[in-house]
This record gives structure tokens, C-alpha cells and sequence, in this order.
């Protein structure tokens, strides 16, 4: 009989020989073993430690691409609603900052506010969604994810200072010259505040700017978003830090524990001189820690008369002044050397001398300003003048009790009147409620606008800060290698009584290019004087005026026509007495040509070529006064495809004027901008600084 294996010893594998280290029964269930290449495995636990790790490799790998998959789902889906919620925060921080340079605080506080909900939204969805912390996670891995993170962050601070900035300024706004008169602590914190806000923006702004360039290989929008907020940051960057300049030396100056000066002019317009208006009055603002000290309103022949230095004057006022003094010292249209000159003789003067008194600042403010303060607070009653002062009114009644009232007759102090209206006026302005606030600071921007207000400030920074703004009456710079032309007409009113208050001006001028590019401008100036009838003498004699214009340099004159000559000649003679000079003067006078053929002067100034001649206008008359120049090429080639030209026009504070242009192209081009050989321009009442410009393109297109 045969024997049998039991079956429960029965294996499905038959081998000769088993190896007792070898676990068959895992082999078993997964094909055929070849024992030549049998594994040597521990038995038991061992074995089940092997699966294990192979069986967590292949979940682990599961787990990871699931988790790549949900991060990727999860920073795709916040990548959509941050572009989204970053469009709308972009879109309200670039007008907000639009509001905020317009002034316009309230609006620029809304949509920062906004922003900082839409912030406040986008974390709670990160948070929520879980891409905080998967940011946060891979940013140990690959760090251009803390780049995103640090771009948020600092995001969220720009917009938040920015706010903060906005609502300083909105308080300055409302309460800034409330503070001046009486809280000066409170003046002084706001501008504090002011200023760490701009170091905070500018700090922010840097950090967003080093965080998208180390974003813009990551992708083409990355890119994008770095080139965008690099070309923003370096268009910005520079105002930041002139206006943090600012601010450091402003304060310092305000918050000076010695008691500092400000100077204000008031300029009469109806008298014109180069920088605005005859300088008949002035106030002495003294301040220390922010605050109000006192004002001191005077007449300007006080410190004129107590001037023991002999000055020469101008040539054009010798006729009506022996020596040059404060009262005249405006000669220059370029205010920033007006305002010098009236500082310096100033401080000369034994009222301020003996003091030691130095003036830091110099603001000119035209009639038509304190005009535009009165219509916003309403008539004034002076019962002593047996008077109401009204918007209307102003120029006239105030220039009567000037020229011939009671005070000028009875105690030689005709400016008293202004004495006793600014204080009234002062005190009004500091009950303006919030609406004629926003009123005021419209009103001021305006007059800002056309130079009716000018600073002037000894300081660099302050100064520079005035400047960049268009806020120092400077005349404009003209670029080198400029293709264009520059106008100003200056006008000035020697021996003229206050007519300007009665003539009108209309400028016009037609420019001619030519194929080398050289220009052949024709410039006429019109003055109707509409005086004559009126009730006071000084409105009714003749207009008696030494016009001026400042072009390109290098420009010569072609023809004049329609001047007029002034037969007064000055009679003393300079050179043999103790007379000096002012240099600022004497360097323009050196260099000034008479042409006789024209009776006219040539000269330079201001990096300009000038124009002078007189022009006499009577009562009921209207007059033209016509320059014609030529100016070489000043790009050193013929005009070509493309070539852009500039019109600049500076407006002379003071004098309101329509201006109209015609530009004529170069035979064989015509303007791309009208299609035309003629390029037109015209306004009826000509801002501070007026441009424009056109391309050529050739005229068989």
C-alpha cells in the first residue's frame, strides 16, 4: 500500500530541500520562487515590518500627490480671489492717492477704509481655506512663498498708513489754522503724525518693491505686477522722501522755541510789478511751539523809511525813486528772487535790524485772494469808517481810505484800515464750519493755481518742497535740447496810478517752423484800459507800462511795433555817490542791449532771452504791442517724423490774460494731432503755467 502525505502538510511548492530561514508561505501567494535568488527574511515580525514600510511608501505616495493636488486646488482658488480682491484694492488705492494729492482728504480716508475691510476679508478666507498656513509651510521649503506672504502683509500696512495719512491731513485740514492760532501742541502732533505715516509708506513701499522682484521669475503676472509696482515706486518714491524732507524742516521750524517770522505780502495788482502787484502792505507773523505769537500789519514805507543803505534801483524806476527799497523790491517775475530781495531789505531796515529779527518765509498774497476769504465769511462792518467791506467792494473803498481817508490826513498812517480788518477776518476763518472749510481750501488751491500765492522759504528742503509742487511762482526752466517755445509777458506800472485794475489782456502768437527747424514767432499784446470815467483819479490816468517778454535763449528781435517812448529821463548820477549795487540786479543790467532801430532792450535773464519796451495805454483805448523773433534750432537737426514740439507759457501773478496759439509745421509735415499744417491752442483766462504739445508726422500720409 502506498503511503500518503497528509494534507494539511501538503505545500503549493515543491522544493528538495527547505531552507529554514526562508518564509515560503509570503512567496507562495505571489508567484513561483527561483532559490537561487531566494532572500534570506527574518521570520514573523520581521515580515510584517517589510510590508508595512512598503505599504506607507505607497500610501505616503498617494497622501503626497492628494496634498499637492488639494494646496494646488487651494492656492489656485485663493490666487483667483486674491487678483480679484487685489484689483479692487489697487483700483481704490491709486484714486485714493489721486484724492489725497487733489486734497480731497475725506474721499482718499473712504477708500483706504474700504481697503482695509477687503484686507481684513482676504485673511479671514485664507485663514479659512487653509493657504495661510500652507503658504507658511512651503515657504520653509521654497521661499518666494514667504515672498507672497511678506507682499500681503506689507500691503496691508502701505494701505493702513495711507490711511492714517488721510486722516492727519483731514484733521490739518479742518483744524490746521484753528491750531496755529491757539493749540500750537495740537499743530505740531497732526504734522508728527503726518510724518510718520510718509516714513512708514515709504519703509512699506520698499519692502513690496525687494518682495515682487524676488516674485517676477515665478511667473509672466508675477512679472508683470513687479514691473508695475517698480515703475510706481520709482515715480513715487522720489515725492516720499522730498516730502519726509519737508516735513523734518518745517517742524523744526514751527516747533522752534525762539520766536520765528513769516513774512506776508500783500501785493495790489492795480499797481502790477513783475512778481505780482505793488507791495503797499506787509504782516510780521511771529510764532514759537507751533503757535501764533503775534501779527504785525504795517505799512511798507514804515521800514523803507527807517533804511539807512542807499541801494540803486532799476533802470525803468529811476524816474520816480531815488533809491530802491522794500516797496519795490519785487522787481523780478521769478518770485523766489523777488522774495529774497524784499527779505534783505527788510532786515537792513533798523525796525528789524536793531531786533535782530529774521524772516524764514516770504508768502505773497494778491487782493483777489483776501477778496475770495471775504466772500466766504461774509460782509465786514467797520462803524469807525462808516463802512461795510464786501467782496465787491473791497479793492475800491479800501484803495479810497488809502490814497485820501482820515488816517493818511490826520496821524500819516493811511494803512490803518488793514490793521483793523485782518484781526476780523482772522477771527472769522476760525469759525468756518466744515463746508466752507472745504470751501477755503478749494479756494486757496485755485489762487495757488494762478500764482495768486506764492512761497518762498530759506530753508533748501521747504523750498524745494515749494517748488516741486508750483507753489514758489518760479518761471519755468526750459530743458535743454528743447524743441518749443517759451513765453512770459511781464508787465510793470511805473508812474501808471492803479489802472491795471482797468485794463484787459488778450496775447497772441503764431509760430512758424521752418525746414531747419528754426522758429520765426510773432507775438502781439493787447491792453484795452477801461478806466476813465470812474470816481477816484488814480483809476483814470494813463497806463503807464514797461512790458516785457522772456523767451527761448538765444532768441533775436526781428521788428516791434506799436511801443511807445518815455521821454523822462533820470537826472542823478549814480556812480559818483555811495550808492551800491544788488548783485541779482546788476547782473541782469549788464547784459541788456539798447536796439535804437526798435527802442527796445535785449537781454538775459533767468536762463531766458527778454524783450522790453514801453507801452502807454489811455483811458478808452486799446493798443497792440507786436514782437516778432527768430530762435535757431535748438535740437541741432531739421525736424523729422515723430519730433514732438512743446509750448510752455508762464502766466504773470496778478494779470489775467486770454492767450491763443497758432503753430504752424515745417513745409512737408502737418500736426498728427489735427491732421492739419496748423496746431491751435487757446484759453480765455490763462491758468499760472500753461502747455501743450504736438507731434509731426509727414504731410503725404
Amino acid at each position: 500500500m502506498q503511503d500518503r502525505v497528509p494534507i494539511k502538510n501538503v505545500e503549493g511548492v515543491v522544493v528538495d530541500v527547505k531552507n529554514p530561514q526562508v518564509n515560503y508561505s509570503w512567496s507562495v501567494k505571489h508567484g513561483i520562487i527561483n532559490l537561487r535568488h531566494t532572500r534570506l527574511n527574518s521570520i514573523g515580525r520581521g515580515s510584517r515590518i517589510k510590508f508595512f514600510v512598503r505599504g506607507a511608501v505607497i500610501f505616503a505616495s498617494f497622501l503626497f500627490f492628494g496634498l499637492v493636488a488639494h494646496t494646488s486646488y487651494t492656492l489656485y482658488k485663493a490666487k483667483d480671489e486674491a487678483r480679484e480682491t487685489g484689483e479692487r484694492i489697487a483700483s481704490n488705492i491709486k484714486s485714493s492717492v489721486n484724492s489725497l494729492q487733489s486734497l480731497d482728504s475725506a474721499d482718499a480716508k473712504s477708500g483706504f477704509r474700504k481697503n482695509i475691510n477687503e484686507f481684513k476679508n482676504l485673511e479671514m478666507s485664507f485663514n479659512g481655506s487653509g493657504a495661510t498656513k500652507i503658504m507658511s509651510a512651503l515657504g520653509s521649503i521654497i521661499p518666494v512663498f514667504n515672498d507672497v506672504g511678506t507682499v500681503l502683509k506689507s500691503a496691508a500696512l502701505l494701505n493702513t498708513n495711507f490711511f492714517i495719512l488721510a486722516d492727519s491731513l483731514d484733521t490739518l485740514k479742518r483744524n490746521g489754522f484753528s491750531y496755529f492760532q491757539s493749540d500750537g501742541d495740537a499743530l505740531i502732533k497732526t504734522l508728527q503724525a503726518i510724518q510718520d505715516s510718509v516714513k512708514n509708506i515709504t519703509t512699506d513701499a520698499e519692502t513690496i518693491k525687494n518682495a515682487t522682484n524676488k516674485l517676477k521669475s515665478f511667473s509672466d503676472s508675477a512679472e508683470l505686477m513687479d514691473k508695475n509696482i517698480a515703475d510706481m515706486y520709482l515715480s513715487h518714491s522720489a515725492e516720499l522722501y522730498r516730502a519726509e524732507s519737508f516735513l523734518n524742516s518745517f517742524i523744526t521750524l514751527l516747533n522752534s522755541e525762539n520766536e520765528k517770522h513769516i513774512l506776508l505780502l500783500f501785493q495790489n495788482p492795480s499797481e502790477i510789478r513783475p512778481a505780482g502787484g505793488f507791495l503797499g502792505s506787509y504782516a510780521d507773523v511771529s510764532f514759537a511751539k507751533g503757535q501764533m505769537i503775534g501779527m504785525d500789519v504795517r505799512d511798507i514805507y514804515d521800514p523803507d523809511g527807517q533804511l539807512d543803505i542807499k541801494v540803486v534801483p532799476p533802470k525803468e524806476l529811476q524816474t520816480v525813486t531815488e533809491k530802491w527799497g522794500a516797496r519795490d523790491a519785487n522787481w523780478f517775475p521769478d518770485f523766489k528772487l523777488s522774495a529774497e530781495n524784499v527779505i534783505w531789505f527788510l532786515e537792513q531796515s533798523k525796525i528789524y535790524s536793531e531786533k535782530d529779527v529774521k524772516f524764514d518765509m516770504a508768502i505773497a498774497i494778491n487782493i483777489e485772494v483776501v477778496e475770495s476769504l471775504i466772500e466766504l465769511t461774509g460782509p465786514i462792518a467797520l462803524p469807525e469808517y462808516n463802512l461795510t467791506i464786501s467782496k465787491e467792494n473791497f479793492l475800491k473803498e479800501v484803495q479810497r481810505e488809502v490814497e485820501a481817508g482820515n488816517d493818511k490826513k490826520t496821524n500819516g498812517q493811511p494803512k490803518t484800515i488793514l490793521k483793523k480788518l485782518a484781526p476780523i477776518l482772522i477771527e472769522r476763518l476760525k469759525t468756518l464750519n466744515d463746508s466752507q472749510k472745504e470751501m477755503l481750501i478749494a479756494n486757496l488751491d485755485a489762487h495757488a493755481e494762478q500764482k495768486d500765492i506764492m512761497v518762498y522759504a530759506k530753508d533748501p528742503s521747504i523750498q524745494s518742497f515749494v517748488h516741486t509742487y508750483n507753489l514758489d511762482g518760479s518761471l519755468y526752466d526750459i530743458p535743454s535740447n528743447f524743441f518749443g517755445s517759451y513765453l512770459s509777458v511781464i508787465n510793470t506800472n511805473v508812474a501808471g496810478g492803479k489802472t491795471d485794475a482797468f485794463v484787459s489782456q488778450a496775447i497772441e502768437a503764431t509760430i512758424h517752423i521752418d525746414t531747419s527747424g528754426s522758429l520765426l514767432s510773432d507775438v502781439s499784446i493787447t491792453r484795452k484800459h477801461s478806466g476813465g470815467d470812474q470816481r477816484d483819479p488814480w483809476w483814470n490816468v494813463d497806463n503807464k507800462n514797461y512790458i516785457q517778454i522772456y523767451t527761448n535763449p538765444g532768441s533775436s528781435l526781428v521788428s516791434l511795433t506799436g511801443n511807445s517812448v518815455k521821454k523822462i529821463k533820470s537826472s542823478f548820477d549814480y556812480s559818483a555817490s555811495d550808492f551800491i549795487k544788488r548783485d541779482e540786479l546788476k547782473k541782469i543790467e549788464d547784459t541788456k542791449v539798447f536796439l535804437t532801430e526798435w527802442n527796445a532792450w535785449v537781454f538775459s535773464a533767468f536762463q531766458k532771452t527778454g524783450f522790453g519796451s514801453w507801452f502807454f495805454v489811455s483811458p478808452k483805448e486799446s493798443r497792440t504791442i507786436s514782437f516778432r523773433y527768430h530762435t535757431d534750432n535748438g535740437i541741432g537737426s531739421g525736424p523729422k517724423e515723430g519730433a514732438i514740439y512743446e509750448f510752455y507759457y508762464d502766466k504773470q501773478s496778478g494779470v489775467s490774460n486770454s492767450l491763443a496759439v497758432s503753430v504752424n509745421a515745417p513745409i512737408g509735415f502737418m500736426w498728427k494731432e489735427t491732421n492739419t499744417p496748423v496746431l491751435t491752442y487757446q484759453v480765455d483766462d490763462a491758468k499760472g503755467f500753461e502747455k501743450f504739445s504736438g507731434t509731426l508726422i509727414r504731410s503725404s500720409r
